[in-house]
């Protein structure tokens, strides 16, 4: 085959359960992609292709730094087939993790190691929130083959491919091509058949990809669901066979007897993980790696590591007590199973009676990077082990979420004709349901996210805030809240850090016409979200400082401050005349497309009375810090 639909094909790269793979080159714009081709029988299979068709378009969506791209999926001479990122290096040669092993030989080192689990055990944790086929998307047949490692000047990256395609394909379809791949690959050479030990990498391929299977996927009860915690248990096989460059069968030596050099708790990671009972297994990796990896060894007599007579005795004891449930104890551990993988959820109420709830994306923001120890460069090899600056502790923080409130969609009046040139001209717009937090964020809150971050740049090292125009202070590497400031508003916030906040908990910031719409309070063409007039007694304006949220009464929708107390960062640009094209364009208006400014809304706690009205619009840069920016998230809703 040379040409496959728009792409010239260079080189076979290999072949695996999901199909063959090639090398190609895209016949106009000449970039180099990976070509995963469906075996032909899995393109002629009805029940497939409606299933295939119906779910991969969400494996497009997958955007995490250690997953794989997959760009495209096509069909061409009635075959399906994937365009994904191509993993070669400057040779052309594919970069497995299983190619890369035997590169650097019997051993790697800790820090090595702890590299690839933490990025796998990242991108796994990821994939593990989002829904995919009425459940969670998980791996389901993670493997040397379907990982893939680049050294670059920072250090290791590595990178999983196949997510979700065991699920659509059939975990016995899988076994089938595999064990197919191998038959064919002994028969088209006939020195395999008169000396099996001529390439023991071949021949023992099947058996490799067999043993990171789960217990679960190896003796399949058909009543059984295989859920992500298969992934939990692959992921144990795979950081035993990292040390011990064997897979861990029956009564396995430890870590700590096979690489006494190393300093973590290898031992107790790996027992967790590969514990038969589902429910015994880790249910995020990266919290099982920062909570287990401790250098103390934590005694490990609770996983019931039993001596050959122990296992005996409790066989004996099993079979002489053996007895059936009862339907009604089946069905007690199913409701507890189904409470067990809800995913995480908010708490909100709704304007008017819906089924609508408010969609938390899984959190979807990058900590920035930092170079440990730049002047690494510059050593030389010595006699004498040089400075190791002590690794940085990754910190995973839960958010603290607000409660949201649903305002309804519909059509709305947005401006005012006698306020100043840029509210004008008053005019209709028409905006979706959307959910929106019924306070700003608080100082409580947001010192959680400058801990996962790690400090208070983003990854494109843009400011998330100034603490000197904060009420958050950092003494002796710690974050403090001033005295009395938990409940009041997080201020000296700038957009980016607005931005990336909301993808943090799964929200976003709400657009200038929701801000506007829910300000209303449902009272259209409202002057003030309390009416015709507005006091003292009802905001927070023209007085000395921030007060703490919810301290004055909400208005119609149910919402806090949403004027006074602090201005509050939206998601759009600013322009003077955008309201001249949003009457033209009135569905859903997002604001320009590109733009200087962003905007900002409500007025703060010493703005003017004139700056409480609905229609009143303020801007500024978005790196821009004051004492007064603040803001609070939006989402949709379904």
């Amino acid at each position: 085959m040379k040409t496959l639909a728009d792409y010239e094909i260079l080189k076979k790269l290999g072949a695996g359960s999901f199909g063959e793979v090639y090398l190609a080159r895209h016949k106009i714009i000449k970039q180099k992609v990976a070509l995963k081709v469906l075996p032909l029988e899995l393109s002629k299979n009805e029940e497939f292709i409606e299933k295939f068709e119906k779910e991969i378009g969400r494996l497009t969506m997958l955007d995490h730094p250690s997953i794989v791209n997959l760009h495209n999926i096509s069909k061409a001479d009635d075959r399906y087939f994937l365009v994904m990122d191509a993993m070669v290096d400057s040779n052309d040669e594919i970069l497995s993790l299983d190619r890369y092993l035997r590169y650097k030989g019997d051993v790697l080192s800790e820090v090595e190691v702890e590299a690839i689990l933490r990025q796998i055990a990242s991108a796994l944790d990821y994939a593990h929130m989002i829904n995919f086929d009425n459940d969670f998307l998980a791996h389901r047949s993670l493997k040397l083959s379907n990982i893939f490692v680049r050294t670059t000047d920072s250090g290791i990256k590595v990178h999983i491919s196949d997510f979700g395609l065991s699920r659509l394909i059939g975990e016995g379809k899988v076994l089938f091509q595999t064990e197919k791949q191998l038959l064919k690959e002994m028969l088209s050479n006939e020195e395999l058949i008169k000396n099996p030990k001529s390439d023991s990498y071949t021949t023992n391929k099947f058996l490799e990809n067999y043993n990171f299977l789960a217990p679960e996927q190896k003796f399949k009860d058909l009543n059984e669901k295989i859920t992500f915690k298969a992934d939990i248990y692959s992921f144990g096989v795979l950081a035993y066979f990292l040390i011990a460059r064997e897979f861990p069968q029956g009564y396995f030596d430890l870590p700590s007897k096979i690489a006494p050099e190393y300093k973590l708790n290898w031992d107790l990671l790996i027992c967790k993980c590969l514990q038969k009972d589902i429910n015994r297994r880790p249910e995020k990796l990266i919290e099982a790696l920062n909570s287990f990896l401790s250098t103390e060894q934590t005694d490990i007599s609770s996983l019931e590591i039993l001596s050959w007579e122990e296992v005996e005795r409790k066989v004996e004891n099993a079979m002489q007590m053996s007895f059936e449930f009862s339907q009604d104890l089946n069905n007690l551990e199913k409701e507890d199973k189904d409470l067990k993988n809800d995913p995480k959820s908010v708490k909100f109420t709704s304007v008017e009676k819906t089924d609508q709830k408010p969609i938390i994306n899984p959190q979807k923001v990058d900590r920035p990077t930092y170079e440990p120890d730049p002047g690494a460069i510059f050593q030389k090899e010595l006699n004498v082990s040089y400075y190791q600056p002590k690794k940085a502790e990754i910190k995973n923080v839960e958010p603290l979420l607000t409660e949201m409130v649903i305002v309804p969609g519909g059509s709305y009046t947005r401006g005012s004709d006698n306020g100043s040139r840029d509210e004008k001209p008053k005019h209709k717009v028409t905006i979706n349901s959307f959910a929106l937090d019924i306070h700003s964020v608080t100082n409580e809150q947001f010192v959680r996210f400058l801990e996962f971050m790690g400090g208070e740049k983003n990854s494109d090292n843009n400011d998330i805030i100034r603490l000197r125009n904060s009420r958050i202070k950092r003494t002796a590497g710690k974050l403090i809240i001033e005295s009395g400031y938990a409940k009041h508003p997080v201020v000296g916030i700038t957009w980016y850090g607005a931005q990336a906040y909301a993808k943090w908990v799964g929200k976003r910031l709400p657009t200038e016409a929701e801000w506007e719409t829910a300000s209303t309070g449902g009272e259209d063409s409202a002057e003030y979200p309390t009416g015709s007039d507005i006091d003292h007694t009802q905001a927070n304006f023209f007085n000395s400082d921030t007060t703490s949220v919810m301290s004055y009464p909400p208005n119609g929708y149910g919402l806090y401050d949403v004027v006074g107390n602090v201005y509050e960062w939206c998601e759009d640009w600013y322009a003077y005349n955008f309201y001249d094209v949003s009457m033209q364009e009135p569905e859903n208006p997002t604001g320009p497309q590109q733009g200087v400014y962003r905007v900002l809304r409500g007025g703060c706690w010493k703005s003017l009375k004139e700056d409480m009205r609905c229609a009143h619009r303020h801007r500024n840069n978005p790196g821009t810090v004051n004492g007064t920016y603040g803001f609070r998230c939006a989402t949709d809703v379904s």
